[in-house]
């Protein structure tokens, strides 16, 4: 097979799963290789199950991988174009129909988000930042968007002269990435830190973790983001709350005017490794299989292995049936990555708008406006709810992962307005208006 033609069939085949060229160098999309199919251009909109965002692959009669001769069953991502509908396939191929080039659909909007092809160590270096900040702060607390923000020179959890916000992408991104593995941030205080450099006489090094002090300073609303005991470091199953958070580190993570849809929440979970066992994290608890859309009867003769001339006529989609894909059951499995692959399961994320945003008394821009000629400037507390309601309609509420994608989009466009229009809270002087 051609480069060329390579490279199409892994604009497909690439993600549902990890790149094809990425997986056989056993990163899963975490390193660069010398391939085409490790790059963010090669994702594309895909038809996935409405509820759960699983893909749904078609069985196809395809060429076979190299180093096997012939045509056998394989699986290819049904790519969709603007209007969403299903582009059809080239004959024994993966390939969409696509003369132009401009049929598919790209994820060519990750933005910041990009950042998540560093490697692991990298994103646990960021994650220990945001865990020694915590460790030096005195209260932890959401500001009014739902990222963390760390409180300074403090009296108790809630009274604290100065509040910083963790905006940085990357910390952001590794909060994401660690809650959606782990579904809190406690970490063991014995973990070695393998990646430690410095003074050899400083003896073993171990990554920053949460005590008990620490766990104090968690206010009620981020109480779901530590263990239960403080002593569990392993996986925990996520609850809507968790779930709410990751959305809103997320979006701390993505550009201020991007977007999420839910194929880039699923190529950033692949992307992440997030179902996968990794040198120094484990996968998340929950994780479904992808899906096999079936169009041979059960029973039927497999096509016949074609010549120059004789080319199978590929089945309608008229009474396909749709299955789980299992290692026993779907047939050449191990011989495709794409069918292999595993995702969040976002059954337990609820999203509810103003359940949200209505108790966090802090989300509010603070726009200075005149009242009056030669009077003082005066404090006009705006709800951000507002602004949500008008720039993000109809998003309100929602379940499973289209309630994920919601709660992540609302962070991202109210961390869009606070960054435009809020003053700053320690503005402490007043003006006259001339």
């Amino acid at each position: 097979m051609k480069k060329t033609t390579a490279c199409l069939v892994l604009i497909l085949a690439a993600l549902v799963a990890a790149p094809l060229a990425a997986q056989h160098s056993g990163e899963g999309g975490g390193e660069s290789g010398g391939g085409c199919g490790d790059v963010f251009g090669d994702l594309i909109h895909v038809k996935r199950d409405a509820v759960t965002g699983q893909p749904i692959l078609a069985q196809r009669w395809i060429e076979m991988p190299k180093k096997i001769e012939g045509y056998g069953w394989g699986y290819c991502p049904i790519a969709l174009d603007k209007n969403g509908q299903e582009i059809p396939f080239v004959a024994l191929s993966c390939d969409p129909v696509d003369p132009t080039g401009t049929a598919v659909v790209p994820v060519d909007y990750f933005g910041r988000l990009s950042g998540g092809r560093t490697k692991e160590r990298n994103s646990r270096m960021h994650f220990n930042e945001v865990i020694s900040n915590i460790k030096m702060a005195g209260g932890v607390r959401l500001d009014e968007t739902g990222r963390l923000q760390l409180g300074y020179t403090c009296t108790s959890n809630t009274q604290c002269a100065e509040w910083g916000v963790i905006d940085s992408p990357m910390e952001n991104m590794a909060l994401y990435t660690r809650l959606m593995k782990y579904g809190h941030f406690q970490t063991d205080p014995e973990e070695v830190d393998t990646w430690a450099h410095g003074d050899p006489a400083a003896g073993t090094q171990y990554h920053p973790a949460l005590d008990s002090l620490d766990r104090a300073k968690f206010q009620p609303s981020v109480q779901h983001l530590l263990s239960a005991d403080g002593s569990t470091f392993s996986p925990d199953s996520l609850t809507a709350e968790d779930f709410v958070s990751a959305g809103a580190a997320l979006g701390g993570a993505a550009n201020k005017t991007g977007k999420i849809t839910v194929d880039l929440v699923q190529y950033m979970n692949r992307i992440l490794k997030i179902t996968k066992m990794t040198e120094a994290s484990e996968a998340t608890l929950d994780s479904l299989p992808a899906l096999v859309l079936d169009c041979w009867a059960a029973g039927r003769a497999d096509p016949p292995q074609p010549d120059e001339d004789d080319t199978p006529v590929d089945p309608t989609y008229d009474g396909c049936t749709t299955n789980a894909a299992d290692s026993v059951e779907t047939t050449n499995y191990n011989l495709f990555p794409d069918v292999q692959e595993r995702f969040v399961d976002f059954s337990a994320a609820t999203y509810g708008r103003v359940a949200t945003w209505g108790t966090r008394t802090a989300a509010l821009i603070r726009p200075v406006i005149p009242a009056l000629p030669l009077a003082f400037y005066v404090d006009r507390r705006v709800p951000v709810i507002g602004w949500l309601n008008f720039i993000n309609p109809n998003l309100g509420t929602g379940g499973n992962i289209d309630g994920f994608v919601k709660a992540s989009s609302d962070t991202l466009r109210g961390i869009e307005f606070v960054h435009n229009y809020a003053i700053p809270d320690n503005l402490g002087w007043n003006f006259r208006t001339r």
